[in-house]
């Protein structure tokens, strides 16, 4: 509830609107995300002859982000939550 009133006094939407549908997919989101967070590994690739090709997985370090205003709590969980879970930081500028 908290939450639903925060994001509807943020934005100026109905308050039925972030309850039904920006709060609840927020928290899909980022339970969706954070199910990357295991799944991201190195790979080891076939090649030819008496070689070993191995591709790694590895956080880039800092992610600057952007978000307008119109949808801010998603877009900051589309942006926020893969940076997170491949295990970088981010800069967020809203």
């Amino acid at each position: 509830e908290e939450l639903t009133s925060l994001e509807t006094w943020d934005n100026g939407k109905p308050y039925q609107q972030s309850k039904t549908v920006e709060i609840p997919m927020f928290a899909r989101l980022f339970r969706y995300y954070a199910g990357w967070a295991d799944k991201i590994h190195g790979l080891t690739v076939p090649a030819d002859g008496n070689y070993h090709v191995q591709t790694l997985h590895e956080p880039i370090g800092v992610a600057g982000q952007i978000i307008p205003g119109n949808f801010p709590l998603l877009m900051f969980a589309w942006k926020v939550g893969p940076t997170l879970a491949c295990g970088n930081t981010t800069v967020l500028k809203t």
